[in-house]
């Protein structure tokens, strides 16, 4: 009973709403989780025959008047000599057919940030342009979001040893970050904030209002800003990953 009591309370500070207008404003949890034919054509004979003309010459008239020519009174067979005209080739033309396109939709995968030369502990972890530190000691049992404010890192550790990580920006002096141990309470893919009106993609919920979440501002500019309290993600790809490896009820850890 408490716990739902805090969802609810927890929600009213956030001011997460859905991101589609159409859709009914909700405080649920969303869990993660062409052949080529040819027409016949008829076949013409290539040499066509023309009826033989009378062998015999028509006798004149004894004064040329213009219907004294006498003419043929049937027209002669045709010569046996005469060539026929070849029948149609029986060969049909192959036409090549195109291939039909591929009904397979290409399978993209979410991207995490490539290795930036991390040593001992960190060798081999993908994470973003800023080099994480060492896990606190309670990054190192279950899973954990760890979230390091000291390097602007976050990394999603797994039975203390880190998956991956990615950069994160926090709030600033009039509107901080809180830090502690906390759980994640709530997951929303399409979030948006009714306070600041601004979308809120991928937010995990683990601490009244605040979330981690991709953050346009940031990925555009970086850290001439702040958030309002969350923990802004400026990797879309990396954040995908995250909200989908996560469950609730997680461990977020921020220190």
């Amino acid at each position: 009973m408490l716990a739902a009591v805090a969802g609810v309370v927890a929600i009213g500070v956030a001011g997460c709403g859905s991101g589609s207008d159409s859709a009914k404003k909700t405080d649920s949890v969303e869990q993660a989780a062409a052949g080529v034919g040819t027409s016949p054509t008829a076949a013409s004979s290539s040499s066509p025959e023309a009826p033989a003309t009378s062998s015999l010459p028509s006798t004149p008239a004894p004064t040329p008047t213009p219907t004294s020519a006498a003419t043929s009174s049937s027209p002669a067979r045709p010569s046996s000599s005469a060539s026929t005209s070849a029948p149609p080739s029986t060969s049909k033309s192959t036409t090549s057919k195109p291939s039909a396109p591929s009904s397979s939709k290409p399978t993209t995968k979410p991207t995490t940030p490539a290795p930036t030369g991390g040593t001992g502990w960190l060798a081999g972890v993908p994470y973003g342009h800023n080099t994480p530190g060492a896990l606190d000691p309670r990054c190192m049992t279950g899973r954990v979001v760890c979230i390091d404010m000291s390097t602007r890192t976050l990394l999603w550790v797994v039975d203390g040893k880190p998956q991956y990580g990615m950069d994160v920006r926090f709030g600033d002096e009039n509107n901080p970050t809180r830090k502690g141990k906390f759980d994640i309470y709530m997951k929303m893919k399409n979030c948006v904030s009714t306070i600041y009106h601004t979308p809120m993609p991928d937010a995990m919920f683990f601490s009244g209002g605040e979330a981690v979440h991709f953050s346009i501002d940031f990925a555009t500019y970086g850290y001439a800003h702040h958030s309002h309290g969350c923990v802004n993600v400026r990797d879309r790809a990396a954040v995908e990953r995250l909200f989908a490896d996560t469950r609730v009820g997680d461990t977020v850890v921020v220190y």
